[in-house]
This record gives structure tokens, sequence and C-alpha cells, in this order.
């Protein structure tokens, strides 16, 4: 009861308020959170070489700074994302900047990578290094000369305490960021990254994460380039700036869109990289997930592993292990014995 009215109070207040109250309810545990994920063998799965609890993650955005990181396996997620982080500390784009589509389900945001800087952080994951499977979302101060080369130090600076790390070049909230997903200029960031990596003492898993937005022609370079530097995988998608998926831009003029209207052409794009890839390149699935079919449904595209944040703004914590219960479910019922069996078995029926 006392969830059902605190996330009724958090959804009629303003979204970032409501966001920064829920994050620290869960850093501080005001209430018992009760571990979720153990009771379901048959969704325990391997991404890009490290075991998961279950394929279902958090995804990068809800936890910007790793404030809360120790609340998320308890709550049910088989894996974490933290960021956007960025080697500097900064501010992100002026407030309002989230705006809630109640009636579609949907988010807008144009945070712009807010964030207390890679030293902070670091210092939060070291904490907790290795302790539950821990991602980190690394990007580009909005002002640096050299956007190629803050990729490079949040990912020497924090390596040692993360099991893998994404490479955002698909956010719309900084300005020439998705210059990145063009040819050239990925060959030469994933080229300096691979060699970056590398040259770690120990190299770790490295996916990028890209736009809902890119045609085939480009999806194909994104495969063939993930190929060439050794991606551990491709992470599809992040938020769009189709406005036609929500039908309003009541309130603002720019930004990001997730949730529910997301599902249909991110699935679209996570179905063409599996044939693009041939199911030789793992891949993580995000987008308007609410329900355990959602999850279903993108495992059969292509997907190896999925993630979700939007949907906690309008279902609340518990969602996580509903979403796992409910896969399970449809897992037995089917009589499939694990996530493997499922990988890619309907991509030709997303495209």
């Amino acid at each position: 009861m006392l969830e059902r009215i605190g996330l009724k109070f958090l959804q009629n207040i303003d979204p970032e308020l409501a966001h920064n109250i829920a994050l620290h309810y869960l850093r501080f545990r005001i209430f018992p959170i009760k571990q979720t994920n153990a009771n379901f063998p048959k969704l325990r799965t391997r991404l890009a070489g490290i075991d998961l609890p279950n394929p279902l993650g958090l995804a990068a955005g809800f936890d910007k700074n790793g404030i809360a990181i120790k609340s998320f396996p308890h709550l049910g997620f088989g894996f974490t994302e933290i960021g956007a982080v960025t080697p500097q500390p900064q501010k992100g784009n002026p407030k309002p900047r989230a705006f809630r589509i109640k009636s579609k389900k949907a988010i807008v945001n144009h945070y712009g990578f807010n964030n207390d800087g890679m030293i902070k952080i670091n210092a939060r994951l070291k904490k907790f290094a290795k302790r539950s499977v821990l991602g980190l979302n690394i990007g580009a101060n909005k002002t640096s000369l050299s956007m190629m080369n803050d990729f490079t130090e949040v990912l020497k600076h924090c390596s040692k305490n993360i099991h893998f790390a994404t490479i955002n070049v698909s956010s719309p909230n900084t300005k020439h960021l998705r210059n990145f997903q063009e040819k050239e200029k990925l060959r030469n960031l994933l080229s300096l990254l691979n060699e970056t990596n590398k040259n770690l003492i120990q190299p770790i898993p490295l996916f990028i994460k890209i736009s809902p937005e890119l045609d085939q022609t480009e999806l194909e370079q994104v495969v063939k380039l993930a190929q060439r530097y050794q991606l551990a995988g491709i992470i599809a998608t992040n938020t769009s700036t189709d406005y036609k998926l929500i039908a309003e831009t009541n309130g603002f003029s720019r930004g990001g869109v997730s949730g529910k209207p997301l599902f249909a052409p991110s699935t679209k794009i996570l179905a063409q990289l599996s044939i693009l890839s041939e199911g030789k390149i793992p891949l993580i699935g995000v987008g308007g997930i609410c329900s355990g079919q959602d999850v279903f449904e993108k495992i059969c595209a292509g997907a190896s592993a999925v993630q979700l944040y939007s949907a906690l703004t309008f279902y609340g914590p518990k969602l996580v292990n509903v979403i796992l219960k409910d896969l399970n479910n449809i897992l037995e019922g089917h009589g499939f014995n694990d996530i493997s069996e499922i990988i890619g078995i309907k991509k030709y029926e997303y495209v």
C-alpha cells in the first residue's frame, strides 16, 4: 500500500524531482528490499562471456552517478548499467528537462549527461566493484576539445571496477555526439578505444549504444565496424527524436523519447542487427519494455539480454519481479529450458 501511495505521489510531481526522490529511496533503502532474482534457473544466461542470473538489466540513465548500486540486484535486476559518465563533472542542460507523457507511458528527457564526473563516480564504483554485474555508460563533455579522448579517459580511469563499458554515441542531448555514428568518425573512435582497451591491465567487454534512427546502410556499417574492432556487442537502442511516436510536443521542444512508444522501432533495429550479424554479435535490447512478454519478444528478435528504465516511472520497482515471473512462465509454457533457445528465433518477423 505504501508503495502504491508513494508511486502515485511521484507520478504527480516534477519528473526530475520524482526521479531523484526514487533514487535516494533506493540509495538509503528506507524500506527493506528483498532479493528476487535467485528463483528462476531458466532465466540464467550469458552475455559476452559474463554470467547473468537473468537477462533483465537496468539501463543507463536511471542512476547516473552510481549512488544506489547496491540496491539494484535486490530489486531483481540481473545486471546494472550506470552513467553516462564524462571525464569532468557537468550540470547538463537547463531545466525543465524531463517530461512525462502519461497517456503513452512515455518519457521525454533532455538531461545532457549531467553527472559527477569520473573521479567521484569511480570512487563509488570501487566500493562495490564486482559484487554484482556492473556496466558503465561512457560519454563526452559537451565543452570538450576532444570528445574522442573523453571516451578513452573514462574507460582508463574506471575499467578496474566494472564488468563492461558502453560507448554512448547516440544520446540526442549532447551536441555533435551523434555525429560519431558516421562511418569515418565511428571507425576512428572504435579504433582508438579498441587500442586503449587492449592496453589495459585487464581489458573489458566494450558495447556500443546506437540510435533508433539509423537506416539499413548505417546499421551495416555499425555491424562491420563492431566486428572489425572486436566489440563485445551492440545495445539497441537509445532514445528517439521521432516525436510522431508520441503525437504531441506539449511542454518541450527537444529531447529523446523513451518508454512504450519506442518498443516497435527499437525492436525492428534489434532484429535488423541480428540478421546483419547472423547472430554472431551479442545484442542488448532496450526500448519500451513493460512486461515479461516484451522481454520475450526482444529476445526472440535477437537480444541476448535486455534493459529497462522508463517503465519504472509508471509501474514502480515491483515491475522487475513481475517481469521475471512472467518471462519464466512464458518459457515454461512454450517448453523452453533456457534463454539461449529463443535468441533470434523470430527476428525476421520484426523487420
